[in-house]
């Protein structure tokens, strides 16, 4: 009786048949939605992630104040023994209003340090170092730090995070190739 199966019976799955979704085999997929979609993928979020993130900052850091403002130090000048005789001096009078503000700051800031927040008019001097009489003690006074603002387009922010989303895109192409591809077997079936 087993010899009688009709061409139907043939046709019906079996239960040992796995009840899964049916997906292409890795010998019908494209080797460029495989490899090279996901390869593109990545490059382009490497790219798209420095990309964004300096676009981004360049947008915010003048609002949030991490840029702009140079920082000075103001060292007692015995501290260097004899060392500093041969740097110039300059009078406390002769420095900006920003600049003797910042002075007063790095002299009473135990870092020694203090921001000019305003005209830089002896940028110059005080870029090589300067000995200033303050009050009637010599400091050794230089920029530290210039903390000059970052330059660049902020059109970079947006192209990076174009280039982020189309990386995804790419790094997701291969399964979203596959449902797509088992979906449209079911289809036919």
């Amino acid at each position: 009786m087993s010899d009688d199966a009709s061409p139907s019976d043939a046709d019906e799955p079996s239960a040992t048949d796995s009840t899964g979704p049916v997906e292409p085999t890795a010998s019908s997929e494209s080797l460029v939605l495989t490899y090279a979609a996901p390869f593109l993928g990545v490059l382009l979020i490497s790219v798209g992630l420095p990309l964004s993130i300096v676009g981004g900052y360049v947008v915010v850091q003048d609002g949030l104040g991490l840029c702009g403002e140079p920082a000075i130090t103001a060292t007692p000048a015995d501290e260097y023994d004899d060392s500093l005789a041969t740097i110039e001096e300059i009078p406390a009078e002769q420095l900006s209003s920003a600049e003797r503000e910042a002075l007063e700051e790095a002299i009473d800031s135990p870092l020694q340090e203090g921001r000019v927040s305003g005209e830089l008019e002896n940028r110059a001097a005080l870029l090589e170092g300067v000995v200033v009489e303050y009050e009637g003690t010599h400091y050794y006074v230089q920029i530290t730090s210039q903390n000059s603002c970052l330059e660049v387009q902020p059109l970079l922010f947006p192209i990076g995070a174009v280039a982020i989303l189309m990386g995804i895109g790419g790094v997701l192409t291969p399964p979203i190739y596959r449902k797509l591809a088992g979906f449209e077997e079911r289809m036919r079936r």
